[in-house]
């Protein structure tokens, strides 16, 4: 039995997630390390002047943040160009803590002029303070882009209900086309339209105008049109294509696959796999209307 391995969610390695935590373990780090001074201070309040104190806890936090910032650099790049899975993820996050707990423990036990603590000893004690400190951050901040996560899922899914006004416009032979912002920027009769084609965020509505083919370039997605004007006839085809229904001329089989014809255009469009039997049951279907 093959041993599926889970990836690690993507908002995880984003850049805006890596800032984001690294804002919050510095703010959290130095308020902990202000008032509780774990990481060995306890060991070393007598070897360190009220007037130290300060620059001692300045020392630790860059120390901590600068190995966080690099670690989190690497880890950008590398999700760049191989999938990051979770198991690999927790790894390198233990990773961080390790060499995060090396080098403050040899900051600390070279401050520690008495040496009344085994180095093994105030490693082990400074490595339970790291995972203390950086626990919250971590859980914080994966708790706050599992939400945003969330709420992008679900402003995606609104996107492509049709607003009222949009359900209201589609009535009779006028289609009215609108923005994501919702703005209506064209309308033209259904009869009209020959295809919808994809194109990188927006969207190309290709028409009859007076006697040519022309095109509108729309600011919305595919994702987004196809989830409004599929209930009027505008079938998905392909990836990249919906075509008019009331336009399809005939599909016809190549040495490539399904194509479509239309009525009033000599493009012709290609039918994915996918496709091919909702494409077939949905003409056959006007056809006998």
């Amino acid at each position: 039995m093959t041993k599926v391995e889970l990836h690690a969610p993507h908002f995880l390695t984003q850049k805006r997630s890596i800032v984001l935590f690294l804002i919050c373990v510095a703010l959290f780090a130095s308020t902990f390390v202000a008032i509780y001074r774990p990481l060995g201070f306890m060991n070393m309040s007598d070897s360190l002047s009220q007037l130290h104190l300060p620059l001692y806890t300045i020392i630790v936090v860059a120390t901590g943040f600068g190995i966080l910032l690099i670690s989190r650099i690497l880890l950008y790049q590398y999700q760049r160009f191989r999938t990051m899975h979770i198991t690999g993820y927790a790894l390198w996050i233990f990773g961080e803590i390790v060499v995060f707990t090396l080098a403050l423990t040899f900051l600390a036990d070279g401050i520690n002029i008495r040496q009344d603590i085994g180095f093994s000893q105030l490693m082990m004690r400074i490595f339970l303070d790291i995972v203390g400190i950086l626990l919250v951050p971590y859980i914080i901040s994966i708790l706050i882009f599992m939400l945003d996560e969330k709420r992008q899922e679900i402003d995606a899914l609104h996107a492509m209900l049709p607003t009222k006004e949009q359900e209201s416009s589609m009535t009779g032979d006028t289609v009215n086309f609108f923005d994501r912002g919702g703005r209506l920027v064209f309308a033209t009769k259904k009869s009209n339209v020959l295809y919808i084609e994809a194109s990188d965020n927006y969207t190309n509505i290709h028409y009859i105008n007076e006697d040519h083919e022309d095109c509108f370039i729309l600011h919305n997605s595919m994702k987004n049109v196809e989830g409004t004007y599929a209930s009027i006839g505008m079938l998905r085809c392909h990836r990249g294509y919906l075509v008019n229904l009331e336009n399809i001329k005939l599909i016809r089989k190549e040495k490539d696959g399904m194509v479509i014809e239309l009525t009033q255009s000599n493009k012709t469009i290609p039918v994915s796999k996918t496709y091919v039997n909702k494409v077939a049951h949905s003409f056959a279907g006007h056809i006998n209307e």
